[in-house]
């Protein structure tokens, strides 16, 4: 007589578990990881796209800096000259490092404005189709708590 309470307890049990995984829309969960997989992929692309644009700052930035060191470094006729070649040189590299920290400033606050505007959509839709999920699953479930109900009922009143 345990046993078979054991063994009824145990089928109600695992009929409980189908029925709660029965009530999870699979296909509902995939669209959330897909939102977030699409999510990943274009945060990573502004990412690339901020550290390409940088690195072609940068390269350019080098390139003038060295066209400067070619610049100063030539022979000149009058002593003088070297001086004002000095003076010229350190105002180019002044202008450009003021150059080279503006234009990657804007890089930076370019890819933080669209990381921005991405989390803030992102977030919204993630919660949306977690939001459906949510009432899906609660949907189900109230249809097996009625439909329960209902077979409690009818049991009930065909044993009275």
């Amino acid at each position: 007589m345990a046993t078979q309470k054991t063994k009824s307890a145990t089928d109600t049990m695992q009929s409980a578990a189908h029925q709660m995984q029965s009530m999870f829309n699979a296909q509902g969960y995939q669209n959330v990881l897909r939102t977030w997989a699409g999510m990943n992929e274009r945060m990573t692309s502004i990412f690339v796209d901020a550290g390409t644009r940088s690195i072609d700052i940068m390269s350019e930035k080098t390139k003038e800096a060295l066209s400067n060191l070619r610049d100063v470094t030539q022979v000149r006729d009058e002593a003088a000259e070297y001086t004002q070649a000095y003076s010229d040189f350190a105002q180019k590299q002044m202008n450009l490092v003021k150059s080279l920290a503006q234009e990657v400033g804007e890089v930076t606050q370019q890819a933080g404005n669209e990381t921005k505007d991405l989390a803030t959509s992102a977030g919204q839709e993630l919660n949306e189709k977690i939001s459906e999920n949510v009432k899906d699953a609660t949907d189900k479930a109230t249809a097996r708590v009625e439909e329960a109900a209902d077979k409690a009922g009818s049991t009930a009143r065909k044993a009275s």
